[in-house]
């Protein structure tokens, strides 16, 4: 028989071990809401933070940009794009009253960050999408058989920001960036079904994330709008009346974030092995591109495309307590790329490990680890004659992460 000690040491570190694992899941995931107040009997505050550095280069660039007001093609090499992030999380709650447990939670689900150098820097300089999730979820236990089973669903307020810098210094004589930042705020819930067996460390978990639609509004900057709609095609006549010498105004647009369902199982599997896995699809298909749509004369002026394939996520690992105070685990994930061309946002596997260590039965502190592997993959899709296409060799990134559990 396992012990029912195992379940507060191994089975969290399962958990921290698998929020290591996500932060640079397929498409733009980043982090989810730490919900296991959830499955607490106590109050509780949890909290940890992860650091990412991705290491994503591009091998080789070849397409056209425009140069002194001309278009011509250029070749470039290495370029390192993909930069380092933090992920942090925060929540806190547990059984407030019989058979119901709530907890508030602050999570990063999406993100992106990039910055490029050198002759690709007129098609794309920087380009980052930052999110903040706040909710409130609860639970209600219904005690079935050995275990019990936990009716789950909350809401949250999500907010996005989504910034993009291209550079026409070369082309145009600007001085500067031309910039898009746009803000939005939308709602969305979350629904679940948990099964647990305290006496084996048996929990399976089934939620489900909705989709969030979200309509932005921000500001273009530092924007020659009148060179750009002339060098897209727009007469020259018109498009001094529309734009005349403005390089400034508000921006627009709208776009959805996916919806995504997970089943998590774990389980003992000998005194002091704990066995854990989980599969993840998030329909990143449903983001094909942003369109945004200038204030000026209200028409749409620059895309960015995707084309996302859905994400699938699969994890498996063990955890073994040496102690009653440290245990460890170790994990293995594969993450499908979302590329259709339009990207290299390939394959992914991650070797994740973590320790954690009881300071007493209230407090407990959590180390992890991960090597993440990224698949070579082109970007081989263009939007038009003057674009660009690139090669992401196979290269590695790596994660460290820290957290806390603290119970009343």
């Amino acid at each position: 028989m396992i012990r029912v000690s195992l379940k507060s040491t191994v089975v969290g570190l399962a958990a921290s071990v698998a929020l290591t694992s996500s932060a640079m899941a397929g498409g733009f995931n980043r982090g989810s809401a730490n919900l296991d107040g959830l499955f607490s009997d106590s109050l509780g505050v949890y909290s940890g933070v992860t650091y990412v550095a991705p290491g994503r280069s591009y091998s080789r660039v070849t397409g056209v940009r425009v140069v002194g007001g001309a278009a011509g093609a250029f070749t470039q090499g290495e370029v390192e794009f993909g930069d380092s992030f933090v992920v942090p999380y925060a929540s806190a709650g547990g059984q407030i009253v019989d058979n119901v447990a709530c907890v508030g939670s602050y999570s990063q689900p999406y993100g992106a960050d990039s910055t490029y150098s050198g002759a690709i820097t007129y098609h794309i300089a920087s380009q980052s999408l930052a999110s903040r999730e706040l909710g409130l979820t609860c639970s209600y236990r219904h005690e079935l058989g050995k275990g019990r089973l936990s009716f789950i669903g909350g809401v949250f307020n999500e907010h996005i920001q989504y910034k993009q810098a291209r550079n026409f210094n070369l082309a145009f004589g600007n001085t500067g960036d031309s910039t898009i930042n746009v803000t939005s705020d939308t709602w969305g819930y979350r629904l679940g079904l948990a099964y647990e067996i305290p006496e084996i460390a048996l929990k399976a978990s089934l939620m489900y994330r909705s989709q969030t639609d979200h309509d932005a509004t921000g500001t273009y900057g530092n924007t020659p709008f009148r060179t750009l709609a002339i060098a897209g095609g727009t007469p020259a006549g018109i498009a001094n009346a529309l734009y005349g010498t403005n390089t400034a105004t508000t921006a627009s647009t709208s776009a959805s974030l996916p919806q995504s369902v997970e089943l998590a199982v774990q389980s003992g599997i000998a005194p002091g092995w704990l066995a854990f896995g989980s599969v993840k699809w998030t329909e990143w298909s449903v983001l094909r591109s942003i369109t945004l749509v200038e204030g000026l004369a209200r028409q749409p002026f620059s895309t960015s495309r995707f084309f996302f394939k859905d994400g699938w996520t699969v994890t498996g690992g063990v955890a073994h307590r040496f102690n009653d105070q440290l245990a460890a685990s170790a994990s293995l994930t594969w993450d499908r790329g979302v590329s259709t061309g339009w990207d290299t946002l390939t394959d992914q596997w991650t070797i994740a490990g973590g320790v954690a260590y009881d300071v007493n039965k209230n407090v407990q502190f959590r180390l992890g680890g991960a090597a993440i592997h990224f698949a070579s993959g082109q970007k081989s899709r263009t939007a038009s004659a003057v674009d660009y296409t690139a090669t992401s060799p196979s290269e590695w990134g790596y994660a460290l992460s820290a957290s806390a559990a603290i119970k009343f």
